[in-house]
């Protein structure tokens, strides 16, 4: 381990209790105000909207944060630097402007993230998004839900934004009313593949560009996404 890496992991409890300039904590930037101020005007989405800080948490789209800093990519490879992984958070989906190394919300963010993490731990962050070939294909692999089943799954991993109204980036979470409307097909897209990228497919019905986060199947499983779409829709 270079002398380096460990002095920042050493100074890490310090930087993350001082905080940016602006007095925030790294804690504050993952779950509080200026979590969401990272993000455009109005966005009350966070770091923790999305992301837990350990092994296993329920509901969250996000990989959680424990063991997150050092791993040699993250995003499948597509973001090389944990800066980078944050920025595609902060850029793609809360609608703000990109951090850079200097930013002192990214050295506090940073510190904080480090501190949760094992230097151990550098496998590539994957991603595994599950992507059909269009909006029939999802019908097809998601009709059939239980929807007594699929409450308690609709408060676990989707009421927080939908229930809220919840401002994502520039755009509101619609409500479960206003999904009522959408086609099991469309809600399956939408939550196996919103956001930043895989969107913009080539099906032509592909809705799912956007600041929605989606959901993996080691993060909802397929069963529990028909319950869900199945209640949504009743």
């Amino acid at each position: 381990m270079s002398r380096s890496l460990l002095a920042m992991i050493l100074l890490v409890p310090l930087a993350a209790a001082c905080g940016g300039d602006d007095g925030a904590t790294g804690e504050e930037l993952y779950g509080g105000t200026a979590s969401a101020a990272l993000g455009a005007t109005g966005n009350g989405a966070r770091c923790a909207t999305c992301h837990a800080t350990t092994d296993g948490a329920s509901g969250y789209s996000g990989v959680t944060l424990k063991n997150i800093a050092f791993h040699t990519s993250w995003k499948g490879g597509a973001a090389p630097t944990l800066l980078d992984a944050a920025n595609a958070c902060v850029t793609g989906w809360m609608g703000g402007a990109a951090l850079t190394a200097d930013d002192e919300a990214w050295k506090t963010l940073e510190a904080y993230l480090v501190s949760l993490s094992d230097p151990a731990v550098t496998a590539p962050e994957p991603l595994t998004p599950e992507v059909l070939a269009d909006v029939a294909a999802y019908e097809a692999a998601y009709a059939g839900g239980d929807a007594t089943a699929g409450a308690a799954g609709y408060q676990t991993f989707c009421a927080s934004c939908h229930d809220r109204g919840l401002q994502v980036g520039l755009a509101h979470a619609p409500s479960r009313a206003v999904l009522k409307g959408d086609s099991v097909g469309i809600i399956a897209q939408q939550v196996r593949t919103s956001g930043p990228p895989p969107s913009a497919m080539t099906d032509a019905t592909d809705r799912t560009p956007g600041p929605m986060p989606f959901f993996e199947p080691d993060e909802l499983s397929v069963q529990d996404l028909k319950d869900i779409i199945a209640y949504v829709r009743q």
